[in-house]
């Protein structure tokens, strides 16, 4: 089961062609999903971000059902989504329903406006498991919400075992207990993939949980990979260019290439700091981030938006979202540089709260900003 925020993440929903991108992902997402035969998925906000209509024609590439029990259309009250599904698993009868974030709003195009809406969760959750515990031994709720909404969720409604949780991306490895109720939590990005078992003594059932990681390790179907290299495929012909600092131009194959550079409004390149910043220039290009996007090309995800944004500097930048630059430059920590020097176009000072953007507890969990800092800080 998956619990959504599947297609895009907060950065990738600005970033250029981010609709083509999210339909390419969707394809192998649901190609895959079929193949290990997942039993439900619940969307989260994101998986809105470009409507309802997108969502409905993703659901129709998959042999499972998306689970929304408050995400309704608004004249006629009806879900637009299955509310909720029941699986027998090892002689145990198991009611699985989907909630969206009430603190959400269906996103999407003009035409979509007043046509859907999410619902007080809590209420659409009162209907579910009123109906699934008049056969079901145990009762899972798919919850993409926040973490004081989960915990309202089975304060509120009596009679839910277990919630699984899709919007918080740090992992738990140990369920949150709320009065009898389990809150499971895998992270986000695929990096865990959490398991739950079943044991049944005379009238009992007992449960135990656990996460296993996903490393490299992990064998690949052929097939799987053979859809994942067709997605990077398809994917380079709706990518915008990259504007290459540093080093070659070269494609996530790492073969040689000429690409267009577009016109930046506001974000200049490392080139023009190094005019006057000669020794900051030359201490930085011998720290991890003036490689940062090269890391992307050895691994074959120099394509991928959601590992673009902390790879290279200016990607979805609101003054032109096609442009960023190759690796962490000065102006991802400093900000900018368009007008600077002017005297009244300061660079900011780089501040714990940006390293985190990116060092997060997923992507880096060994990140400590006194530690890490020594490595990049420049002489004066």
């Amino acid at each position: 089961m998956d619990t959504g925020d599947l297609l895009y993440s907060r950065d990738s929903v600005e970033t250029p062609n981010a609709r083509q991108i999210g339909n390419l992902k969707a394809e192998l997402y649901m190609k895959a999903y079929n193949l290990m035969g997942y039993d439900a998925f619940t969307p989260g906000e994101l998986d809105l971000s470009f409507g309802v209509g997108d969502l409905i024609k993703m659901s129709q590439q998959a042999n499972f059902p998306l689970l929304a029990a408050n995400l309704i259309h608004t004249g006629s009250m009806q879900p637009v989504f299955k509310p909720y599904v029941i699986k027998e698993v090892g002689g145990i009868k198991i009611g699985i329903f989907g909630l969206v974030s009430g603190q959400s709003s269906p996103w999407g195009p003009p035409e979509e406006k007043d046509k859907f809406k999410i619902t007080d969760p809590f209420e659409a959750a009162k209907n579910a498991v009123g109906v699934l515990k008049r056969e079901c031994r145990l009762i899972v709720a798919l919850a993409h919400m926040e973490a004081d909404e989960q915990k309202l969720l089975v304060e509120r409604v009596p009679g839910i075992h277990f919630v699984i949780n899709g919007h918080l991306s740090h992992a738990h490895s140990t369920p949150l207990l709320v009065g009898q109720s389990q809150i499971l939590i895998a992270g986000a990005r695929g990096e865990y993939l959490g398991q739950v078992d079943l044991f049944q003594q005379k009238m009992k059932i007992y449960s135990r949980y656990q996460l296993n990681a996903l490393k490299a390790d992990c064998a690949e179907k052929p097939e799987v990979q053979a859809w994942v290299a067709q997605y990077k495929d398809r994917l380079q012909s709706v990518q915008q260019p990259l504007t290459m600092a540093g080093g070659p131009p070269m494609g996530p194959s790492g073969s040689a290439s000429i690409l267009a550079v577009p016109q930046l409004l506001a974000f200049m390149g490392e080139k023009s700091c190094q005019t006057c910043h000669p020794r900051e220039h030359e201490h930085w290009a011998t720290t991890a981030h003036a490689r940062a996007y090269w890391t992307l090309v050895e691994r074959n995800k120099a394509s991928d938006p959601s590992c673009l944004p902390c790879h290279t500097t200016g990607y979805g930048s609101f003054q032109d979202p096609r442009a960023r630059f190759e690796n962490v430059q000065c102006e991802a920590c400093h900000g900018p540089g368009e007008a600077h020097p002017n005297v009244r176009k300061g660079m900011e000072r780089a501040e714990e709260y940006e390293c985190r953007k990116c060092h997060t507890a997923t992507n880096s969990p060994s990140f400590n900003f006194d530690i890490y800092v020594r490595g990049i800080i420049h002489p004066r």
